[in-house]
């Protein structure tokens, strides 16, 4: 890591969002969280399709065993967006992940299937 290249994670995540994010992993178990100003009510379907696209994409790497993809943005109603807060959380177990066709993501209902979902009250479906 010291080269200061990106992983292949980091690349696969970079290459769906221009948004600041950080990879944390522990033995197969991988945390991306994302920082992005430009999030507001209505970027739901926008989060979603890019986090498809991340997971399909993150579904390839084999080291990949289980991931939690954390969006965070400036809370809506503040006008300084300094501070930034979790706004869509969504999360994968080894045994889940691993059984999913990401070959025909785009047609997965994430928030069902995910072992565990969360969206902040301010985000609109």
């Amino acid at each position: 890591k010291s080269s200061g290249d990106p992983t292949v994670i980091e690349f696969t995540i970079g290459s769906v969002t221009k948004s600041e994010f950080q990879v944390y992993e522990d033995e197969g178990i991988f945390l991306v969280k994302i920082y992005d100003k430009d999030i507001d009510e209505s970027s739901k379907n926008v989060l979603m399709k890019d986090t498809g696209d991340m997971l399909a994409s993150l579904s390839k790497i084999e080291e990949v065993k289980s991931v939690a993809i954390k969006w965070y943005a400036p809370p809506f109603d503040q006008s300084d967006k300094k501070d930034f807060e979790e706004i869509l959380a969504i999360r994968f177990e080894a045994d889940t992940f691993e059984t999913i066709d990401w070959e025909n993501y785009k047609t997965l209902d994430l928030p069902s299937i995910a072992s565990r979902y969360k969206q902040n009250d301010s985000l609109k479906d």
